[in-house]
Formats: C-alpha cells, structure tokens, sequence
C-alpha cells in the first residue's frame, strides 16, 4: 500500500487509526489475567509480559470497505 502525506499530515489512499504495540517473540510469555464467559463459552483473558514494538496500524480503501 502506497501513502502520499502532504503538508499539514493530510494523507490519501489509506485509513490510518493510529498506533498499537505488538509483541516481539522471545521475549516474555501470556500470563493469564482472568476468565471470561459470554453465555456458554468461556475463555481465558491473558495479556503479553515481554518487550513491544509500536507500530502504526493502517488499511488499504478494499479492506476497509470488507467490513
């Protein structure tokens, strides 16, 4: 996917909704948090303990029209 940025962060050919931190493997583990149940299923709630990246999160005019 193509981005031009202009003058002022005006941008074309894409959606951009901001940041988000990704796991760098190796790193750390899953420890889980806490259970949660939405009528019959049940999962458990778990959140990364190691090193993050910050990545800027983007999609192109196709997948943000799938929805």
């Amino acid at each position: 996917m193509e981005i031009k940025i202009g003058k002022g962060g005006k941008y074309d050919k894409g959606h951009y909704f901001g940041t988000m931190k990704i796991p760098i493997d190796g790193t750390g583990k899953y420890i889980k948090t806490g259970k949660l149940k939405i009528g019959n299923i049940s999962s458990d709630v778990v959140e990364w303990a190691g090193k993050e990246r910050e990545a800027e999160y983007w999609e192109c005019e196709k997948c943000f029209n799938e929805q």
